[in-house]
Order: structure tokens, then C-alpha cells, then sequence
């Protein structure tokens, strides 16, 4: 175990710092009122924070990133190692996410407000209308909820338990804030902490999550993090592979 840990104590300690900045978030969502009108600027920011951890910008902020990461210039035995972590944490995390949202069937926070509001009897009873049904008992809230959380219900009708969003923002404070604290890039470290905590808040905002929903995404990959293999054998190996193959075909 002790040396599954090597070299993640920085990445374990800023999802730690992570879930203390979270902890504040569990009493302001008592003051978030998803019938309250919402300015431009104030749904744009939201919208923007949280999409940069989702499906539609993920692969922006990770390309953002890996560039970041490139400029520690790290051995490529090193890079590998790394990229074969990187893969290996995403794909259990967004696996984990699909069949940890199918075994508890949470429902999402907004569909409370969907029974308060006398369009479905029980937040429960939302998941079992088909698709369009779905669509228009949103659309229809919309005449009191602002289309800047709307937009956002219409597009994620799954589960709430845990959030995927969080499940990536603290993989990337993990992984890449742990190396760019480790190379003292303290300035990189600290912009990624708060990002992280706009997306994980932006989830509460948006009236996609619970507290609960954020605080066990972030305990997930806590754990998952310090199991995950090093790969440094391996990738020592394939860099003698690489290297031994340049050298013959020159």
C-alpha cells in the first residue's frame, strides 16, 4: 500500500482541501432557490463552469491541461506512465458513474420541484415517463424556472447519485493538480482548486445535485486514485520497445 501511495500524497491532499471547500456548499444550498429569476451573466457563468466538465467540454479543458502538463517537461518513460494512469482513472470513473447512477436511482433535485409543483406526484414517478413526457413537464416549469436550469434539466434526465461532473473535476485536481503541485506550478494548482469548486457549486445552482451527490463522487476517487497502479515498470518497458525499434529502423 505504501508504495501504491508514492507520489500521490499531493493529489490526495487537494482532493481533501476539495471536500473542505465543499463543506460550506451544504449550507448555501438552503438558499438556492431554483424558482428565483436569474440574470445573463449569472446563468452564462454556471452554464460555462459546468460545461466544462461535461460531455460537452471535457475534452477542451483535458487538452488545456495535458498541455500544462507538457510544459513540466517530464521524462517520456514518465509521460507514459502517466498517460496510461490518466486512461485507466477516467475510464473507471466514467464507468463507475453509469452503474453507481443505475444502483441507487437518486433522483435529481429538480424533479422535487417537479412534485412541488403538482407535475408529477413524487420525484420517483418522473423516471418512469418516457422520454417526451419528460421533456414536457420541463418545459412546461419553464414558465417560472429560468431557461438557463431548463436547458440543462431537459438535457440530463438520468440519475443524480453520484455526479459525474465532480467524478472529472476531481480526477483532474488529483492527477494533474498533484503534478503541478509536485513541480510547484502553485499558481496552476491554485486556479485548478477553484475551478473545481465553481463546477462542483454550479451542479447545486443548477438544481442537477445534493451535497451528498458532490462529497461521494470526490470520496470515490479518493480511493480509486491511491489503488491506482503507478505503471512505471511498464512503461519502462515500452520505452525500450520505442526506443530498440527507432533504432532499427534507422
Amino acid at each position: 500500500m505504501k508504495n501504491l501511495l508514492s507520489g500521490k500524497r499531493n493529489g490526495l491532499a487537494l482532493l481533501a482541501l476539495l471536500l473542505l471547500l465543499i463543506a460550506p456548499m451544504t449550507l448555501l444550498v438552503s438558499h438556492i432557490e431554483l424558482l428565483a429569476p436569474v440574470s445573463d451573466w449569472q446563468g452564462a457563468f454556471f452554464t460555462l463552469a459546468t460545461h466544462s466538465a461535461g460531455s460537452g467540454g471535457f475534452i477542451v479543458t483535458l487538452a488545456i491541461l495535458v498541455f500544462g502538463v507538457m510544459m513540466l517537461k517530464l521524462t517520456p518513460k514518465q509521460n507514459l506512465a502517466k498517460a496510461m494512469q490518466l486512461v485507466l482513472i477516467l475510464l473507471i470513473g466514467f464507468a463507475a458513474k453509469t452503474g453507481l447512477k443505475q444502483a441507487t436511482e437518486s433522483p435529481r433535485p429538480y424533479t422535487e420541484l417537479l412534485a412541488h409543483q403538482l407535475l408529477v406526484p413524487n420525484p420517483d414517478h418522473f423516471y418512469q415517463l418516457s422520454a417526451s413526457q419528460q421533456e414536457k413537464i420541463i418545459t412546461s416549469v419553464s414558465e417560472n424556472v429560468s431557461h438557463w436550469r431548463t436547458q440543462h434539466w431537459l438535457g440530463e434526465t438520468d440519475y443524480s447519485f453520484p455526479s459525474g461532473h465532480t467524478i472529472f473535476v476531481a480526477i483532474c485536481v488529483a492527477f494533474f493538480g498533484g503534478l503541478f503541485l509536485e513541480h510547484k506550478r502553485y499558481a496552476f494548482a491554485t486556479g485548478m482548486m477553484v475551478w473545481a469548486a465553481t463546477v462542483a457549486y454550479s451542479r447545486l445552482w443548477l438544481g442537477m445535485h445534493r451535497p451528498i451527490d458532490l462529497i461521494g463522487s470526490i470520496l470515490f476517487v479518493m480511493v480509486v486514485y491511491a489503488l491506482l497502479p503507478h505503471f512505471d515498470g511498464l512503461a519502462s518497458k515500452l520505452s525500450q520497445q520505442l526506443n530498440l525499434h527507432k533504432r532499427c529502423t534507422h
